[in-house]
Parts: C-alpha cells; sequence; structure tokens
C-alpha cells in the first residue's frame, strides 16, 4: 500500500494530491466552483488623469517613484496598486502612455525581484518595517504583494496577450506552495484550531508565531491573486488554495468583528493590540467580502459584510 502511494506522488511530479493526511486535523474547505468568466477585481471602467500623484510621482521611463520618510524604495504593493489603475485607464481610454507606465513599472518591479529553488518569483521589501512590537527586518515578503502582483501580471497578460505576463504570474503564485520556514520567504501558514487545518496568507509573516496576526485585508488581497490566476487557467491545485483560504476567512469572522464598532484590522489578540480598528480598513475588508460573496457565490460573505456595514459605516 505504501509502496503504492509513493509511486502515485512520483507520478503526479510531487504534487501531494492528497492534501490531507490520512490522520489527524483536515483542512477547512467549501469546494468552491468559481467561474472563469469573472473580472479581476482590480480593474475597473475608469480612467484617473496621467497627471495623478496618489501613488507617486511616474518618471521619465515611465516607471513609479515611490517614496518613504523621503526615500525612494521597492515597493511591490504601492506599485501593484499604480499599474491596477494605468490599465484600468488604458482600457477605458485606450491612450497608450497609460500602458507604457503599466509595463515600465512591472518590469521594474520584475528586475528588482528574486527567484528561489523552486522556481517561485519573490518580491522583497529591502526596508524595515515596525509596527508596535512588530519588527519586520529587511529583507521580508508579504502575501498581500505576492498576490496582488499575480493579478499583475495576469491583467497585463489579458490586456497585451504577451504570454510573457502570463508566465511571470505563474511564478509569482508558485509562492503560494511555500510552507512557513525559518529561512528564506514564506507567507503560507496553517493553523490548526478545533482539530481542523485553516489557512492564513500572512500580511507580514513573523518568525514568532504569536506575532502572525492574519491581517484581514492582507489575507484577501492574496486570495484575490488566487482568483485572477485560475480565471486565466483553471489550475485546479490554485482553486484549492483560493477555496481553503476563503473557507478560512469566512470561518473566522467571528475573530475579527467588533459588534457596533469598526472591525478589527487583524484576527488575533497580537494583531488587534498592535493595529487596532481603523474605520477605513473596516469599510475596505466590507467591500471585500462582498467581492468574495461574487467570486465563490456564497451567500454568508454577504452575511458577513452586511453585519459589518451594521456595526459601522
Amino acid at each position: 500500500m505504501a509502496v503504492a502511494i509513493l509511486a502515485i506522488v512520483a507520478i503526479c511530479g510531487g504534487l501531494f494530491v492528497f492534501r490531507d493526511a490520512i490522520w489527524g486535523p483536515k483542512f477547512i474547505h467549501s469546494g468552491y466552483e468559481v467561474s472563469r468568466e469573472g473580472h479581476s477585481p482590480y480593474i475597473g471602467d475608469y480612467a484617473v488623469p496621467l497627471e495623478d500623484e496618489t501613488w507617486g510621482v511616474t518618471g521619465p521611463d515611465n516607471v513609479l517613484v515611490t517614496r518613504l520618510h523621503d526615500e525612494v524604495v521597492y515597493h511591490p504593493v504601492n506599485s501593484s496598486w499604480y499599474i491596477s489603475q494605468m490599465v484600468s485607464s488604458y482600457r477605458h481610454s485606450h491612450v497608450q502612455e497609460y500602458l507604457d507606465r503599466a509595463l515600465a513599472t512591472a518590469q521594474y518591479l520584475v528586475d528588482g525581484a528574486e527567484i528561489d529553488g523552486q522556481g517561485a518569483l519573490w518580491f522583497p521589501y529591502h526596508f524595515g518595517h515596525d509596527v508596535g512590537t512588530l519588527r519586520m527586518g529587511a529583507p521580508w515578503y508579504s502575501g498581500m504583494a505576492q498576490g496582488m502582483m499575480g493579478s499583475v501580471f495576469v491583467n497585463l497578460y489579458e490586456t497585451t496577450g504577451d504570454a510573457k505576463w502570463k508566465d511571470l504570474a505563474a511564478k509569482t503564485i508558485k509562492s503560494f506552495d511555500q510552507p512557513k520556514t525559518d529561512e528564506g520567504p514564506w507567507f503560507h501558514n496553517v493553523k490548526v484550531l478545533d482539530n481542523k487545518k485553516f489557512t492564513y496568507y500572512e500580511e507580514y509573516p513573523a518568525l514568532a508565531d504569536e506575532q502572525n496576526a492574519h491581517v484581514v485585508n492582507g489575507d484577501i488581497y492574496a486570495l484575490y491573486g488566487l482568483y485572477d490566476y485560475y480565471r486565466i487557467t483553471g489550475d485546479e491545485h490554485v482553486l484549492w488554495l483560493f477555496d481553503v483560504g476563503a473557507t478560512s476567512v469566512r470561518d473566522s469572522f467571528g475573530s475579527y468583528r467588533n459588534p457596533g464598532k469598526a472591525s478589527w484590522y487583524a484576527m488575533t489578540y497580537y494583531g488587534r493590540s498592535v493595529w487596532e480598528n481603523p474605520e477605513s480598513y473596516h469599510k475596505g475588508v466590507t467591500k471585500q467580502l462582498r467581492m468574495l460573496a461574487e467570486m465563490t457565490g456564497d451567500a454568508e460573505f454577504t452575511r458577513q459584510a452586511d453585519l459589518l456595514y451594521t456595526d459601522f459605516h
């Protein structure tokens, strides 16, 4: 029997088909049937003014310049927001400069990325990030950044038809398969609660386990990247990663809802003590839950969004 199982694993090229062990806690999942006819949550029918500097100044080479504390920094999340706005604006207006900016900034991010021994592409932060007692020493890596960059490449592929971007999306999404490690980048965190395995894609992955806060909006932005990649590939493994992550967000609602007030920024006690409950994030998560309802067809996300709206809007 053991030989047969090993043979199956070998045939599958190392991708473990049996995601749950024969014994022990099982991953929570819902078996979502996600339509591939949906649209990216980052793309809208609008055009921002070319002179808009919400995300920073665009340099003469069409690359966004991001400054933090008066220093130019490599910032994948900020640049991803900018690229998404440029792609939306190009699709709406057909003005080439928008696309030129999106392509140049995306290439700048690729040039600064790292590829690991498994072929996964990572987008590092080269500056420290300290919040409360949390210390993210450089370099650090974020599930939010990895998911957003996956969506960036999917949307550039859909816009240009250039397979280069699809390949980069595949390499970026591969980073979701990296388990927690003491050395090297990771953000995929599996926690056993009530004898069930919950999956969280950490915005701020910390070596000290008690500091892994399960930041709500960052986790959902990571899920968006899986959703976008599944749309263009139909990859069943990626759908599984989306399913277990989305189900974990759904079933963790009580850990961040703050009845009658703005919801908590993160799901854990540590996260709540560090970030508390900023109103703008509460409103953003309310919208994100509605987007998850649209992606999954699960009315429970709508119910949760309605509760958050009733709590504070």
